[in-house]
């Protein structure tokens, strides 16, 4: 299938930092219009499938009704029970702070945390271990590779993340 037609990698429910909204145009002070950052929307069968970078920070939304092509709108977030639902509140915090110009103090640690596991990553990696062996010991336990093979992509992410944090030298790391 060409990449036109393909249904994104990276849905709801298999990753749990996609966050699952629904969409109501508004003109309130609390609505969002997502076409004032860099976006790229697909609108496919079942929604809108919407990659957003706010305030250096690449968010991406399941739109599951409505719309965010036309302008402003009202997002409501769904949330997953179990496992999954602190990592979305975290996603969500971050993303409200974000697109509001405003940057919470536990985004620059959960930053400086996931740049530690970069690291920590490319250390593994460069002693040879394995993309699974990296999942198993940074993600924790899990499906191998998952549905999706989201694990796999994020030991994957992890392992680039910390091969340019390393090329790019010590400052980089300390500005996190």
């Amino acid at each position: 299938m060409d990449c036109i037609h393909a249904a994104p990698m990276w849905r709801a429910d298999a990753d749990p930092c996609v966050l699952s909204v629904t969409a109501v145009a508004a003109s309130s002070p609390d609505a969002v219009d997502l076409r004032c950052f860099d976006h790229r929307i697909l609108a496919g069968a079942e929604g809108e499938y919407v990659r957003v970078i706010a305030g250096g920070e690449v968010f991406r939304l399941d739109v599951m009704s409505g719309s965010v092509m036309a302008g402003p709108v009202r997002l409501t977030y769904l949330l997953a029970r179990g496992h999954r639902l602190n990592r979305q509140m975290e996603t969500i915090r971050l993303f409200e702070h974000c697109h509001a110009g405003s940057e919470p103090r536990q985004a620059s640690g959960a930053r400086f945390a996931r740049a530690a596991m970069a690291l920590r990553a490319h250390d593994a990696r460069a002693a040879g271990a394995s993309l699974r062996d990296i999942a198993a010991g940074l993600l924790g336990p899990g499906e191998w590779p998952g549905p999706g093979e989201y694990r796999k992509s994020a030991a994957r992410r992890l392992v680039a993340m910390g091969k340019k944090m390393v090329r790019e030298g010590p400052l980089p790391v300390l500005a996190v």
